[in-house]
């Protein structure tokens, strides 16, 4: 099927779109914090396959709080106006999913900004981790890590990693509702204390 696949987890940034089982546009880069710009304007290269997309893949986090928003606003947009299927694919299967398939152990790493890592342990070929954690530095590195590990140089989220998640998700649960796109963060976002007016309601338990 005709896919666009959109990545913005991190810093670490991708768009890649397949039409007719080729590759026609594919794109990484590192973002400055400037995700909404930068995607839009990868994105303006795409924009004479839009009609022959079929669904559109997007990566869920964990990540950068604004950064996966901005990506699945995205993803939102496009699917709504043209009325296509829609996958939610989470960033540490994605980093995974090659150490998954081979059913060898593994964590997964991913950088969330402000000096927070987020890691994810698979096991036995699941496609959910086992367990999940977050730490305030990255010592994460060796064979038993993958992605975003203290070392790494690559594109931790290839296109062929990204595919092979959407191809496993499809498989075993099928496409998403477009309100069951939800992102998926390293923690709660912080939120300021109520002001007193709203605290009023707050303890009154409205």
């Amino acid at each position: 099927m005709n896919h666009l696949f959109i990545d913005t987890s991190t810093s670490y940034c991708s768009l890649n779109l397949n039409v007719k089982n080729e590759l026609v546009y594919s794109k990484f880069w590192k973002s400055n914090n400037n995700h909404s710009e930068e995607l839009y304007e990868n994105f303006s290269e795409t924009k004479n396959f839009l009609n022959e997309i079929e669904y559109v893949g997007v990566l869920l986090g964990p990540g950068g709080f604004n950064s996966i928003r901005i990506g699945i606003s995205f993803a939102m947009s496009i699917i709504l106006s043209k009325d296509i299927k829609i996958i939610g694919i989470p960033t540490h299967l994605v980093q995974a999913v090659d150490h998954i398939e081979s059913k060898k152990n593994i964590i997964s790493v991913i950088n969330c900004g402000k000096n927070i890592t987020s890691w994810a342990k698979f096991k036995n070929g699941l496609i959910d981790p086992t367990e999940i954690g977050i730490e305030e530095v990255n010592n994460f590195d060796g064979e038993n890590y993958c992605g975003e590990t203290k070392g790494y140089k690559e594109n931790p989220r290839c296109y062929q990693k990204i595919l092979k998640s959407a191809d496993l998700l499809i498989e075993k649960v099928g496409f998403n509702n477009p309100e069951d796109i939800l992102p998926i963060y390293s923690k709660k976002p912080s939120i300021s204390k109520p002001k007193q007016a709203y605290k009023i309601f707050e303890d009154k338990g409205e």
